[in-house]
């Protein structure tokens, strides 16, 4: 049958096709990952700064402390989002049909009933979208092409154990109505941070502070943790190095196997108020060595 919509229609529909499956993309990895610095290059010694620091719980310059990470808790279990069916999704077990409400009333109850799963909820597109815009809310090109209408229902949980991650998801990407799973551990620093700090790896970024230099230098490692140590507003430092970027997003990224080259060193600071947050990005985030600075919202 002939389309009765113009090149000009057929464009746009195009275009909003594809950026909701960036969306989507960026929800399924992200959904509160935000991993700065995966581009950065190798540390020649991942554990060169630990070995410089304080214990954990000992002084440091400036009355504050620097420590390597806590050593736990590491979080149990998985999280899931189940994507529902768009009318316009092209995605195979969709094929632009979107979710009756006899399957989502089946897929609620059979997730109710599974013993592998903790807990369960449907999130609106309302609710996505003011999410998504929380997440994102210094991306205005992004929010400018972008509403509720394009965010997807989903359901969303918790498994009791992460070994039943895969059979869920392999069983739940075949269920009518769903058009995407999303399976992940949970995030580490969820709780014990309010601030990161990547700093600048060996391996240029295409853009941003990073683009036209190499690594970070010692002397602006002590710089930015001078910085740090002399504001009221910080009551913890942690320095994490390559390795532990690599076993905190594997953690994660359920599966994954991912190279210690392409971490960057970071800080991840605790403050004696979260309010303060901002205060404390604006007195860093320019400074030389630093990639991004940006609140831990999701972990």
């Amino acid at each position: 049958m002939k389309s009765d919509k113009t090149p000009s229609e057929a464009r746009a529909r195009g275009f909003q096709t594809a950026a909701r499956r960036v969306v989507l993309a960026a929800v399924v990895t992200v959904t509160a990952v935000t991993l700065t610095g995966v581009a950065d290059a190798a540390i020649e010694d991942p554990g060169r700064v630990l070995a410089q620091v304080s214990q954990p719980g000992e002084p440091w310059a400036g009355g504050q402390k620097l420590s390597p990470p806590p050593d736990g808790p590491w979080p149990q279990g998985a999280n899931f989002t189940l994507f529902l069916c768009r009318s316009d999704d092209s995605f195979d077990n969709c094929r632009e049909r979107a979710i009756t409400a006899e399957q989502r009333r089946a897929l609620q109850a059979r997730l109710e009933a599974m013993p592998q799963v903790a807990e369960a909820r449907f999130e609106t597109r309302a609710q996505a979208w003011a999410i998504f815009k929380e997440d994102n809310a210094d991306n205005e090109t992004l929010l400018s092409v972008l509403g509720p209408g394009d965010m997807p229902e989903s359901f969303k949980g918790t498994l009791h154990r992460r070994a039943d991650s895969a059979p869920f998801q392999a069983a739940m990407k075949k269920t009518p109505g769903v058009s995407n799973v999303a399976v992940s551990g949970g995030r580490f620093w969820k709780g014990k941070a309010d601030i990161r700090v990547t700093l600048c790896g060996g391996q240029k970024p295409y853009d941003g502070p990073c683009a036209k230099r190499g690594s970070v230098t010692r002397q602006e490692k002590a710089a930015i943790e001078g910085r740090l140590s002399g504001m009221r507003q910080v009551q913890q430092i942690y320095v994490e190095n390559a390795a532990h970027a690599k076993r905190v997003f594997e953690h994660f990224w359920i599966g994954g196997n991912f190279r210690t080259s392409v971490f960057s060193e970071s800080y991840y600071i605790r403050l004696t108020d979260p309010g303060d947050a901002r205060v404390v990005i604006g007195a860093i985030k320019d400074m030389p060595g630093v990639q991004d600075a940006f609140t831990v919202t999701t972990g």
